[in-house]
């Protein structure tokens, strides 16, 4: 799994979840280390859901008790 926290609104969510796409096509050797399980971007409210590339966008409040 790979995640990043952005604590911003919608840009900051855009601009997490391309890094992530950009880690996974670039840097990541799947030959080697296998492709990552889930790419997400923890938020800090909000609601969860995939989206199209998908990364999942995660509230931190749905991780915890």
């Amino acid at each position: 799994m790979a995640a990043e926290i952005k604590l911003g609104g919608r840009a900051a969510v855009e601009a997490a979840a391309a890094s992530l796409v950009q880690l996974r096509d670039d840097r990541i050797d799947p030959t080697r280390v296998g492709e990552p399980r889930r790419l997400v971007v923890i938020t800090a409210t909000g609601f969860a859901y995939e989206r199209p590339d998908g990364v999942a966008v995660v509230p931190i409040t749905a991780l915890g008790p």
